[in-house]
């Protein structure tokens, strides 16, 4: 399809809900002209846009640098929007690896915990802090 797309037209060619679309518009990341009838018109430009967006948040870039993008790549060659986007990628990359280290931390403790329960004996007396789950993992048990 070519040309001018409805809203549920754009958004089916885009792989998003109608929603989407006119959220990205409302964000200003979308621009449409209006039918005679009231409906909004996408050209072929917007369905480019949302291509890139879609490319974007994938990445996890937020909107707002996003819009810097899609205002730098209509302006500027690709070599330009491309020295813009991979630090930002980069950037991205390092937070992700940072939050993988945090998780690995604490599945480490997930599974000090699983072994500290393994380790309780059976009791026929109620919880306290005497059972020893109570105490962070490693920590010595109560005098």
């Amino acid at each position: 399809m070519t040309g001018q797309y409805r809203v549920s037209q754009l958004a089916a060619a885009g792989a998003v809900p109608a929603t989407t679309v006119r959220f990205y518009e409302s964000a200003g990341l979308l621009q449409a002209q209006r039918s005679e009838s009231g409906y909004r018109l996408f050209d072929d430009d917007a369905l480019d846009r949302l291509t890139f967006i879609r490319a974007a948040k994938h990445v996890g870039l937020p909107l707002d640098e996003i819009g810097d993008l899609l205002s730098l790549r209509a302006r500027a060659h690709c070599t330009e929007v491309r020295s813009q986007l991979r630090p930002k990628i980069a950037t991205r990359l390092d937070e992700v690896r940072e939050q993988i280290a945090e998780l690995q931390a604490f599945a480490r403790v997930l599974v000090d915990s699983l072994d500290q329960l393994d380790a309780l004996p059976d009791r026929s007396a109620p919880c306290d802090p005497e059972c020893g789950f109570l105490r962070a993992a490693g920590e010595p048990p109560r005098p």
